[in-house]
């Protein structure tokens, strides 16, 4: 008897799986979708903010810096493909930057062979206009013979109240250098981008660091350090001076 119920459960589990590999496994079967990965996917993981936009400033970069390569990624919400497919991006009319001025475009933008998520470059220029206005690129996705934007376009974040643009995304950028955060004046002095970079220069600093508040103990070795920089280039013939012809100086 026992015997005869271990050769049912046997049975019965040879037909389980026969009848498992025979029922069709449901597969994707919409249109092949296109849309931006960061406001679905957070770019620096888990935590991080979704985005349909961003900017930065030249204004930190050395003079001999003349171009950045901003990496804008995309993905598709569909099928996986082993053929390089092309993806339309178009410049939005609401853009004030200038293609040849401002930025460059990739002549042609791919999803390559065997990826869901891709990314294209965009050269951001270093034209002197940026440093009077801040520019902005709008970028869309349009449809093309590849691919479709039939995924929802714009939604709104219930806990920021944010929206949320799934095919279009927005660059912003400029070159204006102002006092940054780190910068304390009753120690440091008035702010000019001379001195800071001067300070950069002499105590091999990042200049961004002066973007966060930073501790008064620091900022006070800073001030002893180049005012006896100051001294000793003062007394070897090598007064330094600020762009409006004033002695530099720290108090």
């Amino acid at each position: 008897m026992k015997k005869i119920l271990i050769l049912c459960v046997v049975i019965l589990s040879f037909l389980g799986i026969a009848s498992c590999n025979q029922e069709a496994i449901e597969t994707y079967s919409g249109t092949d979708n296109i849309y931006f990965s960061n406001a679905v996917y957070p770019s620096n993981g888990a935590g991080a903010p979704l985005i349909d936009s961003t900017g930065f400033s030249f204004a930190f970069d050395k003079e001999v810096v003349t171009q950045r390569i901003f990496k804008i990624p995309f993905r598709v919400q569909g099928k996986m493909s082993n053929v390089d497919r092309k993806v339309k991006v178009s410049v939005d009319p609401s853009s004030t930057a200038v293609a040849g001025t401002h930025f460059t475009l990739p002549e042609n933008i791919t999803l390559h062979a065997g990826k869901v998520v891709d990314t294209f470059a965009v050269t951001v220029l270093r034209a002197p206009s940026l440093k009077t206005k801040t520019f902005t690129l709008v970028l869309n996705l349009e449809e093309n013979e590849f691919f479709t934007t039939k995924m929802q376009t714009v939604v709104t974040n219930v806990l920021t109240g944010k929206t949320m643009n799934f095919a279009r995304f927005k660059l912003s950028f400029n070159d204006n250098l102002s006092q940054p955060l780190g910068w304390y004046e009753p120690i440091l002095g008035k702010f000019t981008s001379k001195k800071l970079f001067l300070i950069c220069d002499v105590m091999q600093l990042n200049p961004e660091i002066f973007t966060k508040q930073l501790a008064i103990a620091d900022i006070s070795y800073c001030n002893s350090f180049m005012k006896r920089y100051l001294a000793d280039q003062k007394a070897s013939g090598n007064t330094i001076y600020e762009d409006d012809g004033t002695e530099m100086f720290f108090p």
